[in-house]
């Protein structure tokens, strides 16, 4: 969902042609970033232990990589 609304806002920049929407994407996705290494990530991490480990070593926060992640591989 946060990629979706990142992408929408990208894509009203283009269209409107704003360099306030951009920075407006811009402060959204700093924001977002911060809050999932210091809020998500943590909750994550004590509620999974391990599990949640290996799954953050195969898989990108941000961009996904064309195979797809299949745990205990």
């Amino acid at each position: 969902m946060i990629s979706g609304v990142f992408f929408v806002l990208l894509g009203e920049t283009l269209f409107l042609n704003s360099l306030n929407i951009l920075i407006i994407a811009g402060v959204f996705f700093i924001i977002n970033t911060i809050y999932f290494i210091v809020m998500e990530e943590p909750d994550l991490q004590e509620r999974f232990g391990k599990e949640y480990e290996e799954y953050k070593k195969n898989v990108p926060r941000w961009i996904p990589k064309l195979k797809p992640y299949t745990q205990g591989q």
